[in-house]
């Protein structure tokens, strides 16, 4: 009686996915068509609307989502706001990395700097690191050939973009270019997660995220290299990063508290435990209140 119970919840579960999947596809095939009839900036809204809730239902299923992020990203470059495209298929190549159409968000996204957000110096980076991920994938030809006047090597164009977020002369950082960075960086990691290079990148990602107060965008980086590289020679200081700037700069305590703990339970003897003790017995004190405490000892 319990087997058969079991059987018929499987089986209602199962429709129920299906339903979904099917009511999903419906939905959308119908806004698809409104769109066509009428090309509006709200059609497009619904139309990217739906694909996020058909993601949402069957998260896991990469080869069907994946394609979607590129889906949405044309909307958003219909819509005149490219950053919202290119932020999207970043979405995308972060949560399917291995699906199959993860090589066309990222030519995609190389096509879209070029062509919306006028930056052939970041496409060209795109273009490099396709070619070296996705030697024979469909667009390896194409982007040969706009590479053909291009002589430097990934890495070289890497560290240039680096270079150009700070004018020595204005003494001012470009924050454009500052976000480029972080992306790339972002992205050569998200796409060779084994290359030695690409822990050494997120650190710069996280560090440059820091410096222009992104710091939400910080914290996801720390918390990447600490659990995803956890033998990186830089692991022990990007969790103390990321306490540090749960602590300084988004005032949570709370949270503060128990990774300076985690730091110091893990890593009693690290350069930076000293300084975690300090942190951790003055949490939550002003200047003043410290100042005593040392006149106190």
């Amino acid at each position: 009686m319990e087997f058969r119970l079991l059987i018929i919840l499987l089986f209602f579960g199962l429709f129920a996915c299906k339903s979904g999947t099917i009511e999903d596809s419906s939905k959308i095939g119908t806004l698809k068509k409104a769109l066509a009839d009428s090309p509006t900036k709200e059609n497009r809204d619904l139309l990217i609307t739906a694909y996020q809730d058909a993601i949402k239902a069957n998260p896991n299923d990469g080869a069907t989502n994946s394609p979607l992020f590129s889906e949405m990203a044309k909307l958003h470059v219909e819509n005149k706001a490219a950053v919202n495209g290119v932020q999207t298929l970043m979405q995308g190549i972060s949560d399917y990395p291995t699906a199959k159409g993860v090589a066309d968000n990222v030519w995609m996204l190389s096509t879209i700097y070029e062509q919306n957000i006028q930056s052939p110096t970041v496409a060209a980076i795109i273009k490099k690191l396709y070619l070296q991920v996705f030697p024979n994938g469909n667009q390896a030809a194409a982007a040969k050939q706009a590479l053909a006047s291009n002589s430097n090597s990934l890495v070289e164009d890497i560290t240039a973009l680096g270079s150009s977020m700070y004018d020595e002369t204005t003494h001012k950082v470009d924050f454009q270019a500052a976000n480029d960075y972080i992306r790339i960086c972002e992205l050569y990691a998200l796409l060779q997660p084994k290359n030695a290079q690409s822990p050494e990148y997120l650190h710069k990602a996280g560090e440059t995220a820091r410096a222009v107060r992104a710091f939400p965008k910080a914290v996801a980086i720390y918390d990447l290299i600490y659990t995803q590289y956890p033998n990186y020679e830089k692991a022990a200081q990007a969790l103390f990063l990321k306490a540090f700037t749960y602590d300084n700069d988004l005032n949570d305590k709370a949270t503060a508290k128990r990774l300076y703990e985690e730091f110091l339970s893990k890593y009693p003897n690290d350069d930076f435990a000293d300084d975690t003790q300090f942190l951790l017995s003055n949490l939550g004190k002003d200047d003043e209140e410290i100042i005593k405490g040392f006149n106190a000892n």
